[in-house]
């Protein structure tokens, strides 16, 4: 089995591997070998002219547009190597073009084309390449020397073939009778082996499509749910918000009712001493910081309670006079005066018990205020409050 006999773009990419001055110099081998170097000369002048024009592009694109501030850019010596490389080969295309065009030859010198890509390596990587004349110098010498070489010995007789008008080479050669067989088979084989890697990666892909479709959807639906709930959670949170304005505004209510209680129960308090005065008894100390308020009075919503109406009344004497109108006894006008101050004293006696158990109490449900409360607590203070 000869190298020959591989398919031809097998043969392509073992050759790609030299450099483009070796496979010049395998022209010399045979006609099979000729041919295919051909192909990759012409090719690489193709393939460094698009570089060289894509390179040049990008350069010019980074560059001022004022020609004064284009000699102090750091690109400017690229720009200069990049133009005269520009020149060169524009040479090279008048020269060899023509003819290359018509099939009679293909680039020739396939060093030059080395030089070219190795210039156009250091124009792409470095940041400050040498001068340009410094770079270009061994360019210049082998193209001037290719296109005298060409100009001299070579393009005679080919004009002389273009006038004949001498039909040009096939450019690719038939394989022999013997090898077409087996390159035929090499080449059945090698696209069997493409249709089956071709059939798995299809195979692969579309499983790995419905995995991804399959997660796409469950994420959807996760999206959906979550939607749903951040609905309803701004409906709760709304529902809350309204709960608690009600509450602010109940408990400013409480505080209201709250301020006036205080007031009345103060006033009652001064009637008290103001009775205390006139009788000349000696006035209770603080008495009305023992004055408190039964809080069951105010209509606080708590849970599993509700409000109920106070059990004891705060006593007072403008009651005692409306109760003695009412059921009048034994008349004090006949008392000694020593009796009648008996009598008041035990009066108010009686007064401060009942504000000290009015205290209490408070206190009591000010404790059971603080924790919550239950059915339990609110029966046994029930029957405290009954049997004070």
């Amino acid at each position: 089995m000869t190298l020959l006999s591989l398919p031809m773009l097998v043969v392509e990419n073992i050759l790609s591997y030299l450099s483009y001055d070796e496979i010049a110099k395998l022209r010399l081998v045979s006609k099979p070998f000729n041919n295919i170097s051909m192909r990759l000369l012409n090719r690489g002048f193709l393939m460094i002219e698009r570089r060289h024009a894509l390179a040049l592009k990008n350069v010019k694109a980074q560059l001022p547009r004022r020609e004064s501030e284009r000699r102090y850019h750091p690109l400017a010596r690229h720009c200069d190597i990049l133009t005269s490389i520009e020149t060169r080969i524009s040479m090279l295309n008048m020269t060899y073009s023509k003819f290359i065009d018509n099939g009679i030859c293909c680039f020739i010198p396939g060093k030059v084309i080395d030089e070219i890509s190795r210039v156009l390596y250091i124009v792409e990587t470095s940041k400050s390449p040498p001068r340009a004349h410094e770079v270009l110098q061994e360019l210049r010498d082998i193209s001037s020397m290719a296109i005298e070489h060409f100009d001299d010995k070579i393009s005679p007789a080919l004009r002389r073939k273009l006038q004949e008008g001498v039909a040009p080479p096939p450019p690719r050669p038939t394989p022999p009778a013997v090898l077409a067989p087996i390159a035929l088979n090499h080449e059945i084989v090698a696209l069997r082996r493409r249709s089956i890697l071709n059939a798995r990666l299809s195979l692969y892909l579309a499983a790995q499509y419905k995995k991804f479709h399959k997660r796409m959807l469950s994420y959807k639906r996760i999206a959906g749910l979550q939607q749903k709930q951040i609905r309803e959670y701004q409906k709760k949170q709304k529902q809350q918000d309204n709960c608690i304005a009600d509450l602010k505004r109940r408990i400013e209510e409480c505080d209201i009712k709250y301020s006036e209680l205080t007031h009345t129960n103060q006033a009652v308090g001064g009637k008290a001493t103001a009775t205390e005065n006139s009788t000349g008894t000696q006035p209770l100390r603080h008495f009305g910081s023992q004055i408190k308020l039964d809080l069951s009075v105010l209509p606080i919503v708590l849970p599993n309670i509700k409000p109920r109406n106070p059990l004891i009344k705060l006593p007072s004497l403008s009651e005692d006079r409306s109760q003695r109108e009412q059921n009048p006894g034994p008349s004090t006008s006949n008392q000694s005066p020593k009796g009648r101050v008996l009598s008041t004293m035990a009066k108010i006696r009686g007064l401060t018990n009942e504000i000290r158990n009015l205290t209490n109490i408070s206190k009591s449900i000010e404790g059971r205020l603080k924790r919550p409360l239950r059915a339990e607590d609110d029966e046994i203070l029930s029957k405290k409050l009954k049997q004070d």
